[in-house]
């Protein structure tokens, strides 16, 4: 009775894979390319942000191997119902952990997004010159970052 019932059980299990199997792989060859999103991102580690009157100075590494900087207005963090911010922070646990992520729909820059430390205490945060003007502080997009 306990063989019948033993081989009973395996003989269920074995049919239940086998027609889950099936079902998963007919929905995966059944994707359609009309509902997939036009918008890509990009992830750069930051290694400083130095705060000016007007932006952020974003130094960044560029794939292992250099840094890039680029200045980021702190009038995109600002936003309203016709011009949707630009800039967005998220809160990281540490400086090890920061990124920025560039969000582009159909290769037009639409926002960027620091994930950071917010408190200005740690180290990844830093002081640019307050009483020199910054340049690229009244720029709309963000440039091609050299990566």
């Amino acid at each position: 009775m306990k063989k019948i019932l033993i081989v009973l059980s395996f003989l269920s299990i074995f049919a239940f894979t086998v027609t889950a199997q099936e079902a998963s792989s007919s929905e995966s060859s059944e994707k359609d390319d009309s509902s997939w999103s036009s918008m890509t991102y990009s992830n750069v580690p930051i290694l400083k942000i130095l705060e000016a009157r007007e932006g952020y100075i974003v130094i960044y590494q560029k794939n292992h191997s250099g840094v890039g900087s680029t200045v980021i207005p702190k009038s995109w963090a600002k936003g309203n119902p016709d011009n949707p911010r630009k800039l967005k922070f998220r809160n990281a646990a540490n400086s090890v952990n920061s990124y920025m992520t560039v969000i582009k729909d159909d290769g037009e820059f639409k926002r960027v997004v620091l994930t950071v430390p917010l408190s200005k205490q740690d180290s990844i945060w830093g002081l640019a010159d307050y009483h020199k003007e910054l340049e690229g502080t009244d720029k709309d997009t963000l440039e091609e970052l050299e990566l």
